[in-house]
């Protein structure tokens, strides 16, 4: 009898703003005949990783995370440096490694992706030795990133009403960047530190960005007044970014962000914490994740 592979989807009920997540019935009956299911529920933080490093233990092909970019990043922070293959459900607040790969919100069409199989080896982003694969961040988004969801309230209208609503109150910050004996010096609003190209709901922060070229897109953001904000908006869904007079881009595979005083940082969306070094370094191909 031929022993099928294991796929487990770890599902998070708390993200983003759709209440109904796929029911483990018509998981499993998806890939009858192809593969073994198996689905776990996370209830807390840490959750999902902890899901995924038994999955590893336990001979699993596959796992898959059903949410955000949090969920995809405690999977994809497990499976990191494994031969485990990794899938995306997009059902979180901004799904933007799901946008960047251009995995479909149709259940249908992105459960067909994990069971054709086809995948990239994925870069990863270290810092300060905790994982980002998507876009992480310091300064202003990383401030709205530690307020997002205390409220309760989630999704894209509940993120651009607290962007409002801090945005007069965040003052730039002066950094320096070094890489290798190359030292810079700017006064930023905030710091995009990007391996895919969008925060999530089609808001490109880095449109140069490729997960697989062993290089960190840094995208440094300037304050602007309120009335040169809808333009900066408009520039960054149009994919247009880098034709702004605020923003600075550049690529390395490691540098180290210094500052004066305490930043916050985000991975990924997630608050991450407070520091005034950030130490970067890109580890090529360490993911292998299912794409179409």
């Amino acid at each position: 009898m031929t022993t099928l592979p294991k796929i487990l989807f770890v599902i998070n009920p708390a993200s983003g703003t759709k209440n109904t997540k796929p029911e483990a019935a018509k998981l499993k009956g998806f890939f009858r005949e192809h593969a073994d299911v198996e689905v776990a529920v996370t209830s807390k933080a840490g959750d999902a990783t902890n899901f995924t490093g038994q999955a590893i233990a336990a001979g699993f092909e596959s796992v898959v995370a059903v949410g955000g970019d949090g969920t995809v990043n405690e999977v994809a922070s497990a499976l990191n440096g494994t031969k485990v293959k990794m899938g995306i459900l997009p059902f979180g607040s901004g799904n933007g490694l799901a946008r960047h790969h251009h995995i479909p919100f149709d259940l249908l069409k992105a459960l067909q992706i994990i069971r054709v199989g086809k995948y990239v080896e994925h870069d990863a982003i270290s810092i300060n030795d905790k994982l980002s694969f998507n876009v992480s961040g310091i300064g202003f988004d990383a401030h709205v990133a530690h307020l997002f969801g205390k409220d309760g309230h989630r999704g894209f209208s509940g993120y651009a009403k607290l962007v409002m609503k801090e945005f007069n109150h965040y003052k730039e910050s002066e950094i320096e960047i070094s890489h290798k004996n190359e030292k810079s010096n700017h006064f930023m609003f905030l710091t995009a530190i990007a391996n895919a190209s969008q925060f999530g709901n089609n808001a490109i922060i880095a449109p140069n960005a490729h997960t697989n070229d062993g290089k960190a897109d840094i995208a440094l953001v300037k304050k602007m007044n309120s009335l040169q904000l809808p333009l900066f908006f408009a520039r960054a869904f149009l994919g247009r970014i880098t034709g702004s007079s605020h923003y600075t881009g550049m690529q390395y595979d490691s540098f180290t962000i210094r500052s004066e005083k305490m930043l916050p940082l985000h991975l990924d969306g997630e608050p991450a914490g407070y520091s005034d070094a950030f130490h970067v370094k890109v580890l090529q191909g360490s993911l292998k994740l299912l794409i179409p």
